[in-house]
């Protein structure tokens, strides 16, 4: 998903803006930045190796490589590296009063 925001973003600058380049480059980064931020937010990891569910910094989040439903991340329980499966952490509901 990232890479296609940032594809979609850098192809259409190109034609709508060749002169503003700075305009397209802090959209770039700051749309890329939001993204990585829900997703460090709305997400968490299975590991294969031990079962523990954790979730990442920002910055793993953004680094690691990333294969659709997996990501390759370190389990902080066994401390091994694996292609861990992405969780999506289910919200609490919002009781009214």
């Amino acid at each position: 998903m990232l890479f296609a925001f940032i594809a979609l973003i850098g192809i259409t600058s190109v034609f709508l803006l060749p002169h503003r380049w700075y305009l397209w480059l802090t959209v770039l980064v700051g749309g890329a930045a939001l993204l990585v931020t829900w997703h460090t937010k709305n997400f968490a990891y299975l590991c294969p190796r031990c079962g523990d569910v954790f979730e990442v910094s920002m910055l793993e989040d953004l680094l690691s490589p990333n294969g659709g439903s997996k990501k390759y991340v370190k389990c902080p329980q066994c401390r091994k590296r694996a292609w861990a499966d992405i969780l999506r952490i289910k919200e609490q509901p919002i009781h009214k009063k």
